[in-house]
């Protein structure tokens, strides 16, 4: 009887002590650990283990440096750290005045495109078109908050997207060589132009037959415009006004609109076998000399002519 109730109590005991270090020490996770790390299973082991362990301890040489240097290190570390902590703030910072004229440049450069945009779709909706200018950021308004600051500043992909649509059916698309014909593209050139020439002062412009591709109806349309655009009156600063515009062109349709304008001159370029040889060949007096007796020549044969066909009808009649 006594005995066999010392068992169970100390059984009892033994189940508890096993239970606390199941709590603690897994035996289904610290037998996958031993088997990992290569960790003896028996008591014998353990004790070789120390044995080789004690051994490496004892085999290692007093080196007097070896703190000296670990300090050196240390302290090397350490300031290396504070530095780097530095360069932290400094950067934080250089980010903070960077978004602040980030955000100033791209305000600025949005109210230009939007005046831009203002000026084309009303030039492309007086040829029976349509037209817009948008800002292209290459993804940087649509950005994730993951993604970084490459998108943000990656300045080199923006640009201005430029978008028409010429027939009532269709939808507004980009410009491109693929999509639209030579003379639709002309056109929209020349309005973007258009919208472009009042944000820049500039002394004169120069386009090379920007005409050409286009038929007779947009042609008539676009010379207007661009005289419409360059004969504005000049403003009080010297900077406020439109320039001239140089249009060079193989050729021009009749009776265009705005060719009476007192402030168009029209250049004409002779060259040929009966062209001038000589600049000084050039002189107005003489042209003018020789006109008054060409005319007064022309005269003179018409008086004479006259004279003769009235001589030969008084012989006629007798």
């Amino acid at each position: 009887g006594e005995q066999g109730t010392e068992y169970n109590q100390r059984k009892d005991i033994l189940k508890k002590l096993l239970k606390e270090a199941e709590n603690i020490a897994p035996m289904e996770e610290w037998r996958e650990r031993l088997d990992q790390d290569d960790i003896p299973e028996n008591l014998e082991g353990v004790e070789d283990a120390l044995d080789e362990a004690e051994n490496k301890v004892n085999s290692i040489a007093e080196n007097p440096h070896v703190m000296r240097h670990y300090e050196e290190r240390k302290k090397e570390i350490a300031k290396l750290q504070e530095q780097l902590d530095e360069a932290g703030g400094e950067k934080n910072m250089k980010r903070q005045q960077l978004e602040q004229k980030l955000d100033r440049w791209e305000s600025s450069l949005i109210n230009i495109v939007q005046d831009v945009n203002k000026k084309f779709s009303a030039y492309m909706k007086e040829v029976g078109c349509a037209g817009e200018i948008r800002l292209f950021t290459a993804g940087a308004d649509t950005r994730g908050d993951n993604e970084g600051d490459n998108v943000r500043y990656n300045f080199k992909d923006w640009g201005v997207e430029i978008l028409v649509k010429f027939r009532e059916a269709s939808t507004l698309q980009v410009l491109s060589a693929q999509t639209h014909s030579g003379g639709e593209r002309s056109v929209s050139t020349i309005m973007y132009l258009m919208g472009l020439q009042n944000l820049m002062s500039s002394p004169f412009r120069c386009v090379d037959e920007i005409n050409q591709g286009l038929d007779e109806r947009n042609e008539r349309l676009v010379f207007k415009r661009i005289v419409e655009n360059s004969t504005l009156p000049a403003g009080s600063s010297n900077t406020d006004h439109c320039g001239q515009y140089f249009l060079i062109t193989p050729k021009l349709l009749p009776n265009l609109d705005g060719m009476e304008n007192e402030n168009i001159t029209v250049l004409f370029v002779f060259s040929g076998a009966h062209n001038f040889n000589s600049c000084l060949d050039w002189n107005v007096d003489k042209f003018i000399e020789d006109k008054k007796n060409f005319l007064s020549q022309e005269e003179e044969d018409d008086a004479s002519n006259s004279h003769s066909k009235g001589g030969r009808r008084k012989r006629k009649s007798r």
